[in-house]
């Protein structure tokens, strides 16, 4: 296990670089000039000339790109072309957000999700299960703008139950709309992966044993079947916390939550080059982070993969 997790990080190096460099060549290919955006329609040609000495706009690419690496080994994104903060302070400073928001969605797919999924594989081919997985189907196909909308129209413009935007100073009916518009696919997802999995594993020799010893369904399904199948569950469920983590720009924008995914994308309309760069790389830093806590996460599920690291 030790020398497994020391293997993924040493690959995170050549990844990471990776994603730096797309990143940069992908930003620097934007249209627009960051320093006209930074001083509006007046200005002088002095002004823009310092100002991109200051910024090193005036270099090469291959040397703006130097500038870029060498500031990513000190952990330095630099500043914000609009609101002079640094950016790993205002990241950090927003980061947060998401990750409570993040959090209350994973919740959420993750119970009614794992639910429904190992309900539909014991009630297999009944109403219930023809119903859930239809259901299912509505939910991966909606999109996420047209979900977050009519949840707002429907519990806060004519229910008024619920507050249609902002943070609330963290009050949890301001999360419920984001975090269950932020979910809505990952739950029908889950809820598929589960019964997929569970009616592989229902079918398996040791759980026709256990039957027949005389195992309540209860302890079948939840203390044998569940745990053997949870690994494609674990999959879906850490991919879809290292998106939300990595910034839900469509919730947050409907919202207006104040969280990473929209303030990356303040900064693209901005054409903040440094914001960009630093939000995209450390979104990236923490998929990878997660993705690699879900293959650890692998052995302690299910023991036969220890063996097969061994061998």
């Amino acid at each position: 296990m030790f020398a497994y997790t020391v293997k993924r990080l040493l690959l995170f190096i050549p990844l990471l670089f990776g994603v730096a460099t797309v990143t940069f060549f992908l930003v620097y290919v934007l249209p627009g000039d960051p320093v006209l955006s930074m001083v509006g329609e007046r200005y002088d040609e002095e002004t823009i000339d310092q100002l991109r000495r200051e910024m090193h706009l005036d270099q090469p690419v291959y040397v703006q790109y130097g500038y870029f690496i060498a500031g990513l080994v000190r952990l330095d994104f630099g500043t914000s072309y609009v609101t002079g903060e640094t950016v790993s302070e205002s990241v950090l400073k927003r980061f947060p957000y998401t990750f409570r928001l993040a959090l209350f969605a994973m919740l959420i797919s993750v119970v009614i999700g794992v639910s429904v999924g190992v309900l539909a594989a014991w009630k297999w081919r009944t109403p219930f299960d023809y119903v859930t997985m239809g259901t299912t189907i509505v939910g991966i196909s909606m999109p996420v703008f047209w979900l977050g909308v009519l949840l707002i129209y429907v519990f806060a413009m004519k229910l008024r139950v619920l507050p249609a935007s902002g943070y609330g100073g963290g009050d949890l009916r301001h999360m419920i709309l984001p975090a269950v518009t932020l979910a809505q696919a990952s739950t029908a997802y889950v809820a598929r992966i589960t019964r997929s999995s569970m009616m592989d594993v229902i079918r398996e020799h040791y759980i026709q044993t256990a039957r027949a010893k005389g195992v309540s369904e209860h302890r079948m399904l939840f203390a044998h079947a569940l745990r053997n199948a949870l690994l494609p569950v674990i999959t879906v469920v850490g991919a879809d916390f290292g998106s939300y983590l990595s910034g839900a720009v469509l919730t947050e924008s409907i919202f207006a939550w104040p969280g990473l995914g929209r303030f990356t994308l303040d900064a693209i309309l901005k054409r903040d080059i440094p914001t960009i760069q630093g939000a995209v790389f450390f979104m990236a830093l923490v998929f990878m982070a997660i993705n690699l806590v879900v293959d650890l996460m692998y052995a302690w599920i299910d023991p036969r993969i220890k063996l097969v690291g061994r061998k």
